[in-house]
């Protein structure tokens, strides 16, 4: 059995951490398996080496770059329960139509409505993206997932404005976080409710002065 090589033997290979993968399009950061051309996500980790410092110093710093660009664009802390398999999803479409995916900012992803039993979710999506062609984007959306066909539908849309009309069609007969309006009956109600409460009132403080009396 031979002994892996120690740090002594490995070679150090010069490359440019802003060239582009040539399978995903994206920033190498970090060589693979000696090769220069493919990013570590794309290569098996079993086959990446060891990474060295001044590669571990470029991915810190272009870490901390996309911190402060999320900063500015005002991309929110990520909730503690997220949608991670649409997330997933959406990130996949985004490729699929000409984006860098992986590299999205999402600004917004959210479950808006539900259909009963539960399988069809609509979710609304505001995401920060790069065309590969291009510049950064706003993106606005609504995505439909049915788990009973195992599709996901997604529509790009404007802006807020459309994406608020839209998503109020399709939702229309769904269950949503939104308070439909109130029934007729609702305020006759609370004002009857509010008269006993100040009748009720009314007649305890008149029995208390009645009993200081006596």
């Amino acid at each position: 059995m031979t002994r892996p090589p120690g740090p002594a033997s490995l070679t150090e290979i010069d490359f440019d951490p802003d060239a582009t993968c040539y399978k995903c399009g994206e920033r190498v950061l970090s060589i693979s398996a000696d090769e220069t051309k493919v990013c570590p996500w794309c290569e098996s980790s079993v086959n990446r080496p060891k990474i060295l410092r001044y590669q571990e110093v470029e991915i810190i710093r272009q870490l901390k770059n996309q911190s402060e660009v999320n900063k500015q664009i005002g991309a929110p802390t990520a909730p503690i329960l997220s949608n991670k398999c649409t997330e997933k999803d959406l990130r996949d479409h985004l490729s699929k139509i000409g984006y860098f995916g992986r590299s999205a900012n999402f600004l917004k992803l959210e479950l808006k409505a539900i259909e009963r039993p539960g399988w069809v979710q609509v979710f609304e999506f505001h995401v920060h993206a790069k065309k590969k062609d291009g510049d950064w984007e706003e993106l606005f959306g609504i995505c439909r997932t049915d788990e009973r066909s195992n599709t996901f539908d997604v529509q790009l849309l404007t802006g807020e404005a459309d994406q608020r009309e839209t998503l109020g069609h399709i939702t229309k007969d769904m269950i949503t976080h939104d308070r439909g309006p109130r029934h007729w009956s609702f305020w006759p109600l609370m004002s009857l409710f509010g008269l006993t409460l100040l009748i009720a009132i009314v007649g305890a403080i008149a029995t208390a002065l009645s009993t200081a009396n006596y």
